[in-house]
């Protein structure tokens, strides 16, 4: 059995805590995961050739040297660094048709992942011990087990005790494809809300379109005070048209009474895994479990703090992949010394870059929406 000292010392590391020792672990660990990689993919050894980049891997400015994979490269073919019989999990990017990502992990990758994602989640205060009632919307776990935005709420289940789980964007036989009865779940929504705390898990624009439904049918709900909201994937009203964080809260605090500091939202990449959460102020902090830095979209050289770029995202966590240095479509910008006193830099802003959609689960489900009752 392979055996990865640092990489998974890196896992156990608490995640907004940052200094030169931790520094050191991180290095040795995309170190190790490197050097694993350039032994099973020919390619990457050429990259290193050729870019002369990443020979030496000694400090925390090394690690950026590592030529780093172009995030579509994964939607056109399947990078994989284990065979088949070790590979525990594949998860796809996308729930309707459009090309997709497919992400590897082995067991020892899937493990500190979990132990990563319930660290982040924890420290940045989306756990409770209330019991809940959970309306998430996102693809039904029982049909969408492949689907990472699926998985990924489900890890979320688990931050409160559960009371009852409701998956949203359900499988029609029938039809052969995802479904989203706005009228059914508004109903329910308006029955439990009354009963007790509330979750809801998932795509933004659906929790918009159930609260417009339930404003259609009912008179104005208030949920309890302890009820919280985890989005993720994509900030879209039901109708496509863009909104911030900010917006979605004030919209929920006027019709459902949730206060906007209950109200989270996480930010990821399938290709990439980790989940950067945001506080209470709204800004994406960047725990101890990955590195991230904004590039100029022509040069690739790192811009200043507060300008906008390329997202550059590191993390050595899965060996089952080659993806511990990928370059991203996002275009963002870094922030430093949050009001919420957590370490590190976070980040700012973020939006889609270029001028094709890449069809990722977000504008899939959307797409669901559109075409639901």
């Amino acid at each position: 059995m392979r055996t990865f000292k640092y990489i998974d010392e890196v896992s156990r590391l608490k995640p907004f805590k940052f200094n030169k020792e931790y520094d050191q672990i991180f290095v040795n660990a995309m170190k190790e995961n490197y050097e694993f990689q350039l032994t099973k993919h020919p390619y990457l050894k050429h990259m290193l050739d050729y870019t002369n980049g990443g020979q030496d891997i000694n400090t925390i400015e090394d690690i950026y040297d590592i030529p780093p994979i172009f995030v579509d490269l994964m939607k056109y073919h399947d990078l994989c660094s284990l065979p088949e019989e070790e590979i525990e999990l594949t998860l796809t990017s996308s729930g309707t048709k459009g090309q997709k990502t497919k992400s590897f992990f082995d067991k020892g990758s899937i493990s500190r992942l979990n132990k990563i994602a319930s660290s982040v989640f924890n420290a940045i205060g989306y756990s409770s011990e209330i019991p809940v009632e959970y309306f998430v919307l996102s693809y039904d776990i029982t049909k969408a087990t492949d689907i990472g935005t699926s998985w990924s709420d489900k890890q979320m289940i688990d931050l409160a005790p559960q009371k009852s789980v409701h998956w949203m964007i359900e499988w029609d036989e029938e039809s052969k494809q995802y479904i989203f009865d706005d009228e059914k779940w508004a109903r329910l929504f308006i029955e439990r809300s009354s009963e007790g705390p509330v979750r809801l898990l998932g795509f933004p624009a659906y929790m918009y379109k159930m609260v417009e439904t339930i404003k259609k049918i009912h008179k104005p709900v208030k949920v309890d005070e302890r009820s919280f909201i985890l989005a993720g994937g994509g900030w879209k009203n039901h109708l496509g048209k863009s909104m911030s964080l900010k917006e979605f809260g004030s919209y929920m605090e006027k019709n459902i009474g949730l206060k906007p500091s209950h109200i989270g939202d996480t930010y990821g990449l399938a290709e990439h895994g980790i989940p950067y959460c945001s506080c209470e102020y709204g800004h994406y902090h960047i725990p101890q479990y990955s590195r991230v830095r904004v590039c100029d979209p022509l040069t690739l050289e790192p811009v200043p703090m507060g300008e906008e770029g390329m997202l550059h995202l590191l993390t050595p966590y899965n060996i089952a992949q080659p993806n511990l240095s990928l370059l991203s479509t996002d275009i963002v910008t870094l922030g430093e010394n949050c009001p919420c006193n957590r370490e590190g830099t976070y980040i700012k802003s973020i939006r889609r870059g270029g001028k094709k959609k890449h069809k990722g689960c977000a504008i899939a489900a959307l797409e669901i929406l559109k075409n639901s009752k």
